[in-house]
């Protein structure tokens, strides 16, 4: 990493946040050192949020300042992801409605239930990559089944995921944008203790889809914790040092939007109780940070310290090449299993 890609990280970070003012970002694109748009292109690209940028640009007034080249390419990346995901849409409500048939309300996890919630102010803010489902355990084998029967076809290459995976074979159909991915279970069996499949169904509240579709999505509490669960501690973003923006987004996201649905202190709660707290602090602290979440940061003083290291961590890793090998090479030999004497 560089200073170039460390300025380059905090921008797209702040221009996407719905916290950050329009005159913060104007510093950032008028000071002395220029930004460098490759690496603002490649900082927004690895971390999935490049499509967002294109209206967070309209929205901040900074057309005029951004090169004609750049913005031509993000808003046109911003519109091919708003059909694809209106095509996801469509695509959700249709597998909701066969599902619904068997007297199932499914349980839309992650950027499946993003599709339709507020938590957006853009439809085509959000890259998915598939659609998710939570479905009763018992029912999995039949649901797939009845999918199957409307033209989709079991991802050969998983197979084995029937008996042995969180979730079944991913369903593929023709002429669809996207695979669904039915879990019998919210986490991997090495997180399940901290997310158990019966608690995510207790959490999970009504929500009506067109054409009549009824399906069920998490609470917002535990949407921003799941959010948070699956990146930082199931991909290990936490052990390895790293922030990533997406998720911070979908987390600035959530609480301009439903900061008075959002517990934090059962959170907070939930997360020491399951061990998981000193990744969730640090998390939020993060987010703090880059989005300029004031409020948040007030809520979290009591838990700063360890926070705060691990935002340096994070920051110097960004920064300099030479850290980033160091922490790595560190890590490894920590995480190197200890032979038997």
């Amino acid at each position: 990493m560089s200073k170039e890609y460390f300025n380059a990280y905090r921008f797209v970070a702040s221009v996407i946040s719905p916290f950050v003012s329009r005159d913060e970002i104007l510093l950032q694109l008028t000071k002395r050192t220029p930004l460098d748009w490759e690496s603002v292109a490649d900082v927004a690209g690895g971390h999935s949020v490049i499509q967002a940028l294109y209206p967070a640009f309209v929205e901040n007034e900074l057309m005029d300042l951004i090169p004609d080249d750049f913005l031509s390419y993000v808003q046109h990346l911003h519109e091919i992801n708003c059909n694809r995901n209106e095509m996801m849409r469509r695509q959700l409500i249709n597998a909701v409605l066969v599902i619904n048939k068997l007297n199932i309300k499914p349980l839309l996890m992650k950027g499946a239930a993003q599709l339709f919630l507020n938590t957006f102010s853009n439809v085509g803010d959000r890259l998915l990559t598939d659609l998710d489902i939570l479905v009763p355990s018992d029912e999995i084998k039949h649901i797939s089944n009845e999918l199957i029967a409307v033209g989709y076809e079991l991802n050969e290459d998983k197979i084995h995921f029937i008996e042995t995976h969180h979730h079944y074979p991913p369903l593929i159909k023709q002429d669809e944008c996207a695979m669904i991915e039915l879990h019998r279970d919210l986490m991997f069996r090495e997180q399940q203790h901290v997310f158990p499949t019966e608690y995510a169904w207790e959490k999970g509240i009504d929500i009506a889809l067109p054409n009549l579709a009824e399906a069920k999505v998490l609470v917002p509490t535990y949407r921003v914790f799941h959010s948070f669960l699956h990146r930082c501690v199931v991909d290990k973003l936490y052990q390895k040092g790293q922030i990533e923006i997406r998720q911070m987004h979908e987390l600035a996201r959530a609480h301009f939007m439903y900061s008075s649905e959002i517990d934090w202190e059962e959170m907070f709660e939930y997360a020491h109780n399951h061990g998981v707290h000193r990744q969730l602090y640090a998390n939020l602290y993060a987010a703090s940070k880059f989005m300029r979440i004031h409020d948040l940061e007030k809520i979290l003083n009591k838990h700063a310290m360890g926070s705060i290291f691990q935002h340096i961590r994070a920051c110097s890793k960004l920064r300099y090449d030479w850290f980033d090998a160091l922490d790595i090479k560190l890590a490894r030999r920590i995480n190197r299993p200890q032979s038997k004497s």
